[in-house]
């Protein structure tokens, strides 16, 4: 238990939880932005949110879903480690509560992982931009 309370320690805590697959992508050329017009520096580790969760309230400019820029953490139960990652992206193949990360992240995350990890659980830090779908 002791790497949980230190992962606790570390990162900021959740408002929600969710469990979902994790797969990765790879965001674009550095500066190229995503949905949310962020762009991806090749450094930071970032996310893509499903089109549930991304789309689930109308905005006729995607640049302001308040769901962008936000910070969730990813917990692994079976490395017992926390990651955290910026919302910049909608991953448009991704179940609901699933989540898409840049494959640095993924090999932190799931180092023995072979493209898709069932069971990762995560959450939006901080305040909850809104109910995700109904979570």
């Amino acid at each position: 238990m002791k790497p949980l309370k230190l992962a606790l320690t570390i990162l900021p805590l959740v408002t929600n939880a969710y469990k979902g697959d994790l797969t990765y992508f790879t965001p674009g050329p550095p500066g190229a932005p995503g949905s949310c017009g962020i762009g991806w520096d090749g450094q930071e580790d970032v996310v893509a949110l499903s089109k549930e969760i991304m789309h689930s309230q109308d905005f006729a400019n995607p640049n302001i879903n308040p769901r962008c820029n936000k910070y969730i953490n990813i917990w692994n139960e079976e490395t017992q480690q926390a990651h955290q990652a910026r919302v910049i992206d909608t991953c448009m193949g991704c179940a609901p509560y699933d989540i898409d990360v840049n494959p640095g992240l993924f090999a932190k995350v799931a180092p023995n992982g072979d493209g898709r990890v069932h069971g990762i659980d995560w959450g939006v830090v901080g305040p909850d931009p809104g109910n995700l779908i109904g979570g």
